[in-house]
């Protein structure tokens, strides 16, 4: 908790979270920000920011410590399941889950998808002991509670029918289905509140996979990222390596032992089949996104499958030292260097900043020097909204053309046809080339964009210091 609150580093699209976080510790929950732009982020894990903004003040690091409880409460209810097993079985997987490269990375720069993993390991605790009708409304509720921290909470939702399902199948128990309606009606009627109230809002779901039944306003589609054709080429799948280096080495390879260990001995439990199922959807949806272009297939959503993917290595682990004793010190080893990782990371993380203090005075100059409802071309839309309660335009069509023509009038015009007020250019994204391959960044600014509206009738310098600089369009 030391570490994430000492960091002003931030997830990028955690900033419309936080903001909104500001609003619920002043009582309100506006249908739109300050610029009149529809919010329609989940409102769940800016509940949990809006006490610490009241208590503290508007300190972001404060309520960064947020993620880090839910990251830890994963950790416990991860060895509680595995507990269910083997008290040795729980610890390992526990252990597993904090060796993951990304989890405390992502613990402290405030992805939600933290919470959301928190939560669908919780809502695996609850089907996992799901004998009563009383359970499962629980269930229900917990499931729900997924949905309004992110939206992939929906899939978490199908998941678990599934496996509710199969154990049907397997006991022929007519109760199992009582309580897969139950849990499903529960869950689904909650869900529903949110989606109502988006289409009474703004006539519009805000739901990805919703769009074949409804119009995106202008509002959407004018900075759509499937628009803008160079960017998607450039995002490429993630290879096997890519899954080691995201999921971690240990967990990586554990895991393909455990798979390896299951398909020849035969052995699996209620615990390790739920994780198969979870990790398998997300994994298929993965890559569903990405053929079907329905949005960006960013490895991150995977994250709300760690919780599951540590118990699945954790599997083999402890059938080694369950098999063999002598071969704890393998086992510990494990663990030993799973602890090792974890506060590797989180010390390399604390010691780093995403925003440097020049780039954070650059948005606190927005927000001193211009009007509320000003937009800001710049890539970083959430650190933007966040410091500089200013909203940003990046991905229209015309994006790849305006980084490389050298016509400023072109510029200009493209500039008023998104009603653009100013343009905040950091160092950090400025490249040759607007998509660069083999990166996530959804294009860059370029050095000859740079050139060709330094200098020009229609843009003004209104601020500049070392590596950042804000155009005014005249």
């Amino acid at each position: 908790m030391y570490l994430a609150s000492q960091t002003r580093m931030l997830g990028e699209d955690e900033g419309q979270y936080f903001l909104m976080g500001k609003y619920f510790s002043e009582f309100k929950y506006p249908a739109s920000d300050n610029t009149g732009k529809p919010f329609s982020v989940s409102p769940l894990v800016p509940v949990f920011y809006a006490p610490f903004f009241i208590t503290f003040g508007q300190s972001l690091s404060i309520a960064k410590i947020v993620t880090v409880i839910f990251g830890m409460l994963a950790v416990f209810l991860v060895y509680l399941t595995g507990k269910r097993i083997n008290i040795w079985y729980g610890i390992i997987s526990a252990f597993l889950l904090l060796s993951m490269s990304l989890f405390s990375h992502f613990m402290f720069i405030a992805y939600v998808e933290v919470p959301i993993a928190f939560f669908s390991i919780l809502a695996t605790y609850m089907i996992l002991n799901q004998n009563t009708y009383k359970k499962s409304i629980l269930t229900g509720t917990i499931l729900s509670l997924s949905f309004f921290t992110k939206q992939t909470g929906l899939f978490l939702i199908a998941g678990f029918i599934i496996f509710e399902f199969i154990m049907y199948y397997k006991k022929r128990n007519i109760k199992i289905i009582k309580m897969i309606m139950l849990t499903l009606l529960v869950s689904l009627s909650l869900c529903s509140l949110f989606l109502i109230r988006n289409i009474m809002l703004y006539n519009y779901p805000y739901i990805h996979f919703l769009n074949l039944f409804f119009e995106a306003p202008e509002a959407v589609t004018a900075g759509a990222w499937e628009e803008v054709t160079g960017i998607m080429l450039s995002i490429p799948l993630l290879s096997y390596m890519d899954y080691a280096s995201n999921i971690g080495t240990i967990v990586f390879v554990l895991g393909i032992f455990s798979l390896s260990w299951i398909l020849i001995y035969k052995e699996t439990t209620k615990e390790l089949l739920l994780s198969l199922i979870l990790s398998a959807l997300f994994l298929i949806l993965y890559y569903i996104y990405y053929f079907l272009e329905l949005g960006i297939a960013e490895p991150r959503n995977i994250f709300t499958i760690f919780p599951h993917l540590s118990l699945l290595a954790g599997f083999f682990a402890f059938k080694l030292k369950e098999k063999h004793k002598y071969l704890i010190i393998t086992v510990l080893t494990i663990l030993v260097l799973s602890f090792y990782t974890s506060i590797t990371i989180a010390t390399r993380t604390s010691s780093s900043q995403r925003y440097p203090d020049d780039y954070i005075q650059a948005m606190e100059w927005l927000k001193k020097n211009t009007n509320k409802d000003s937009i800001i071309l710049t890539t970083y839309g959430g650190s933007l909204k966040y410091y500089a309660e200013r909203n940003n335009v990046w991905l229209i069509k015309e994006l790849p053309e305006v980084m490389s023509t050298s016509n400023a009038t072109y510029i200009y015009e493209i500039m008023k046809k998104y009603n653009v007020s100013y343009i905040l250019i950091w160092r950090g994204v400025l490249y040759e080339k607007f998509a660069i391959p083999e990166s996530n960044l959804m294009g860059v600014f370029t050095y000859n964009f740079l050139d060709t509206i330094k200098d020009n009738e229609h843009f003004e310098t209104v601020y500049q210091n070392e590596n950042n600089v804000i155009f005014e369009v005249i």
